[in-house]
């Protein structure tokens, strides 16, 4: 293959595919700088201006490689445009015969076991909303990927994907039912076997977690990892590697917990009463903090007469929910996640009151 200056050359491949193309020299100076990084195992840092042809600069010399190479993208819209455009354009100019993958985080992928329970429930709050449902019942059946972002009738924000897409909390992993038919499985196993996968910061940052905590990993191992907008990391990696708990979590526990109960523990009426007086006490928290979001510090929360009282009650809320959970535990794998959950947030809210310089924290 050619070498770098000669791929940006006024008669290299790229002049020849591209109408109108020209040789800009500090886009030829940063695709090499990135080759000799990589071939020297060497961290290289590079801040290009508008123009300057970033992206060909990193995915020339990565394709050139000749090992596993991972591509970390700020944003999923630009893992999309990476992954559907410019990388499949660089790949035919250079006739590189290199395996590719896209990856993503596994709230973008359908859930067939979510979904089918959410379509069993029916309880959807609006008319669009059902319609929503059985267009992605539709898109499921279709799909090769199962990725929302290729599911056009339906809005990436619709409230219904919640229902029909699984997070790190309530996924059954390998005692799912319908395991085999997994989106996010086939996914992991095509970025195994590529030789460049696209992925994002976030991904990248929770598949570090994972092997941190000896748990699992989700991306496979690599010669090279390229990061585009690498001035996001400082914040994605605070995300990761910091203690949180958030009034969202419990949120999401409460409507998992109906919709597993309404399948598993239909006579156990408890589960949802239990749910919304505990989805309500974390509303009202969030109340007590105000409607203007920012960062407040522990004594700042303090000040305000409700906040003290509110997360008392989410506290107490959350233990009993998880008592309830317990009796129910042995019916189904959901509702044993579903208390597990319960008893991980108890011990989230007591380790997060019991600390005495909380410094500063964003509530949600």
């Amino acid at each position: 293959m050619s070498s770098v200056p000669e791929i940006f050359s006024p008669d290299g491949p790229f002049a020849r595919a591209i109408g109108g193309y020209r040789v800009r020299q500090q886009q030829v100076d940063m695709a090499e700088r990135i080759a000799a990084a990589i071939h020297g195992n060497s961290v290289f840092i590079a801040e290009a201006g508008t123009g300057t042809g970033k992206t060909f600069a990193y995915l020339v010399p990565a394709l050139k490689s000749n090992g596993k190479v991972i591509v970390s993208t700020g944003t999923k819209t630009l893992q999309d445009q990476l992954f559907n455009k410019d990388l499949p354009m660089v790949r035919d100019i250079l006739k590189a015969p290199v395996k590719i993958a896209l990856l993503k985080g596994r709230a973008n992928y359908v859930c067939p076991y979510h979904l089918n329970r959410a379509l069993a429930d029916g309880r959807f709050l609006s008319k669009e909303d059902a319609a929503d449902a059985r267009r992605i019942s539709v898109f499921a059946k279709t799909t090769q990927t199962g990725d929302k972002a290729e599911c056009f009738e339906v809005n990436e924000n619709s409230p219904v994907w919640n229902s029909a897409t699984s997070t790190r909390d309530n996924c059954l992993g390998q005692d799912c039912p319908d395991y085999k038919e997994c989106f996010v499985m086939a996914a992991r196993k095509e970025a195994m076997a590529a030789d460049l996968v696209v992925v994002n910061h976030h991904l990248f940052f929770a598949d570090v977690m994972l092997r941190d905590e000896g748990m699992a990993e989700l991306l496979p191992a690599c010669n090279t990892v390229i990061f585009d907008e690498a001035h996001q990391l400082p914040e994605v990696a605070t995300l990761f590697f910091g203690d949180s708990v958030s009034t969202a979590q419990v949120v999401d526990l409460a409507r998992d917990a109906k919709a597993e109960g309404l399948t598993s523990a239909r006579d156990c009426l408890d589960i949802q009463s239990g749910a919304k007086a505990m989805e309500k006490a974390a509303r009202d928290l969030r109340l007590s903090v105000g409607v203007d979001a920012g960062r407040f510090s522990y004594e700042q929360l303090q000040e305000r007469p409700e906040f003290a009282p509110a997360l008392k009650l989410l506290d107490e809320e959350v233990a009993k929910f998880a008592a309830i959970l317990e009796t129910q535990a042995q019916r189904a794998e959901g509702i044993e996640k579903c208390w597990q959950r319960a008893l991980e947030l108890q011990q989230h809210l007591a380790q997060w009151q019991n600390l005495a310089d909380l410094g500063y924290v964003r509530c949600s």
